[in-house]
């Protein structure tokens, strides 16, 4: 009851419109990052309003930049779906090193770590 009487007085209940709410927001390592389906599909999103582009690349890809193209939404969200391998098997293994490769608001293109990465 505290919390809601804070949360109030800071405005942190317009979260409810926008988001769905604290707690959903709260809960949003379970959508952003690498989030691997029931069917052993990968679905991969990114919060970057400031970027143009994403792609995303690693070991599963041997480090290509220009396979695996990001969606971006009308808010910033960039995300991907990878296909699980023809053996059934994730196309990206636990503990494989990836990165992201963002088109700035300039049209450069730099290698970041993403903010959802769990390890």
């Amino acid at each position: 009851k505290e919390i809601l009487i804070y949360l109030k007085s800071v405005g942190g209940l317009t979260f409810q419109g926008a988001e769905g709410g604290i707690l959903k927001l709260a809960r949003s390592y379970k959508k952003f990052g690498l989030q691997l389906q029931p069917n052993n599909d990968i679905t991969f999103m990114e919060w970057c309003p400031g970027a143009k582009g994403m792609r995303i690349h690693g070991d599963f890809n041997g480090w290509n930049r220009g396979e695996f193209h990001c969606q971006r939404n009308d808010f910033g969200c960039f995300t991907i779906t990878l296909k699980a391998l023809e053996d059934g098997s994730p196309r990206i293994k636990h503990n494989t090193k990836y990165k992201i490769h963002v088109e700035g608001a300039d049209g450069s293109w730099m290698d970041r770590n993403s903010a959802w990465a769990t390890y």
